[in-house]
């Protein structure tokens, strides 16, 4: 039996963030791809950090006045950079499934970056999983 890699059920990035940009951008990234994790990217495609969702609401209410401003005005006025999880656990994508799966459980993330030759090549995520999982269990059924 071929052992599964990350790079069978990872996703290729398609939304990265730069530095530079607001956490304002990232927000309306994430509503509009209904995404959970965007990498954060110099200019020449390595990864620097991380935001999540969870980053964005944090930075609301520890930077803003919930009764007074929307999250949006605070937003445009925070750099990515002064958000973002910097120290990132990484994949990649000849590893194997298995050992991204438990670095993900291990350590409560949601997500791992995929690195290759030190440039962002895709993330893996706790939705990836699921989807391998529910392939293979609607091939068990037929």
């Amino acid at each position: 039996m071929a052992i599964t890699t990350v790079k069978d059920i990872m996703t290729d990035v398609v939304e990265a963030l730069r530095v530079g940009d607001s956490l304002d951008l990232a927000d309306r990234i994430m509503r509009v791809g209904r995404i959970r994790h965007l990498p954060v990217v110099d200019g020449d495609d390595r990864l620097v950090g991380l935001v999540t969702h969870r980053t964005i609401l944090a930075a609301w209410v520890s930077h803003g006045n919930p009764s007074a401003e929307r999250p949006g005005d605070v937003a445009r006025d925070i750099p990515i950079e002064m958000v973002m999880v910097k120290d990132v656990l990484t994949t990649t994508p000849t590893a194997h499934a298995a050992e991204a799966a438990r670095t993900l459980e291990k350590h409560k993330y949601g997500c791992l970056p995929v690195i290759s030759d030190g440039k962002l090549v895709g993330i893996i995520t706790e939705a990836d999983f699921l989807r391998f999982a529910r392939i293979h269990l609607e091939q068990e059924e037929t």
